[in-house]
């Protein structure tokens, strides 16, 4: 579903033919004719059956550990990844010959920004390289183009090499967020005042002054009869939330208290609804308790900082902020007055209060832990 610019397209059919999932899915008598003397074993690995495991016909799904699989029939893991790699090409060979689902080439601004949050979140944890150069790739390609020439303007929607129709709160909302997660890919800043600029855009451009909530549409565009506000967080999260998110982490960030106390309005015009109804609105729900808990906050600074920095956003720390620096940097908040040289340094802060610097990955996450904030 990537395009080749790197942008990602919106939907491919569930079917094909006129039959669900009619491209994906295996009959018995399908995979013993392609495999032949090697179909037993893979049929059992996969959970393949004469009678199918969904709807008559069969999904290849992982029932079994590799390990303990090979153990039971006495082949080393080794032998059976093999055996079971052979099998898939051959069936993937056979599948290329299907006829496609239909797919839907349009690209989104909202939900490339979610996909590129997505693999951005996947190479922190993961460290897989493909995923910081998917997340990079898609970023550039919404920067140059669904940007609208000289101007923060952004487009909702590309197709044919064309950008049209302005965005709305979630596609500004959802790439800010990608924005913010774009520097703990690089540490390249330029990435939060990017996020700064947008942020201030939508702040200008968006906001009902008297419910200081945001708009859905900009005050520019004028082919709407009313102005709507988006308020829960459904299937993906509404641009309203991510907004509270994004304006707690770059007021921190950026010592934007302005930015602090607009998310702070917000959510005080939501509690009620967010402690009655609170699976509608769990975004909400997060930026109430970073309010009322604090957010982590994190400097690393050192001629390793950027190394030690990936090392430590590996770990499970939901509601921080961090920033890392090889040299010198007053410009931020966090990383003012902190010591640069050969030797790693982490500070953990609190209202950007520090404790005596740690120099290990240990250290900071004994730190970190909930009960020593």
């Amino acid at each position: 579903m990537t395009s080749p610019e790197g942008a990602f397209y919106s939907a491919l059919d569930a079917d094909s033919e006129g039959v669900e999932g009619k491209f994906y899915v295996w009959t018995y008598s399908e995979i013993t004719e392609a495999l032949g003397k090697d179909a037993a074993g893979f049929c059992d690995f996969y959970g393949v059956t004469p009678e199918g495991n969904w709807e008559h016909t069969n999904i290849l799904w992982q029932p079994h550990k590799l390990e303990v699989f090979a153990a039971e029939h006495g082949v080393s893991p080794s032998e059976l990844s093999d055996r079971l790699d052979a099998g898939r090409r051959k069936l993937m060979a056979l599948r290329d010959q299907r006829i496609r689902p239909g797919l839907d080439d349009k690209i989104l601004l909202s939900w490339n920004a979610l996909q590129c949050k997505a693999y951005a979140q996947a190479y922190r944890a993961l460290g897989v390289d493909a995923y910081r150069e998917a997340a990079l790739r898609n970023l550039r390609f919404l920067q140059q183009k669904m940007t609208q020439p000289g101007k923060l303007d952004l487009f909702h929607t590309y197709k044919d090499g064309v950008a049209q129709y302005d965005a709305f709160l979630e596609d500004y909302a959802f790439f800010i967020d990608a924005l913010l997660e774009a520097y703990y890919l690089t540490f390249d800043t330029a990435w939060l005042d990017a996020a700064d600029s947008y942020a201030d855009f939508v702040i200008r451009h968006f906001l009902d002054e008297e419910t200081r909530l945001f708009y859905f549409t900009a005050e520019s565009q004028q082919d709407i009869l009313m102005r709507k506000k988006e308020l829960y967080d459904s299937a993906t999260p509404s641009g309203n939330s991510t907004m509270v998110t994004n304006l707690l982490k770059l007021g921190i960030l950026l010592d934007k208290p302005a930015y602090r106390e607009q998310a702070a309005t917000m959510c005080r015009q939501l509690a009620d609804s967010v402690t009655k109804y609170p699976s509608s609105f769990s975004r909400w729900a997060i930026g109430i308790s970073t309010l009322a808990y604090g957010m982590r906050e994190i400097a690393i600074t050192g001629a390793h900082a950027h190394t030690e920095a990936r090392a430590l956003l590996g770990a499970y720390l939901p509601q921080k902020v961090l920033m890392a620096t090889t040299e010198t940097n007053d410009n931020y908040p966090l990383l003012a007055g902190k010591i640069v040289g050969a030797d790693t340094n982490i500070f953990i802060c609190k209202d950007y209060a520090c404790r005596l610097p740690v120099s290990t990955l240990a250290q900071a996450l004994q730190l970190l832990k909930p009960e020593r904030l």
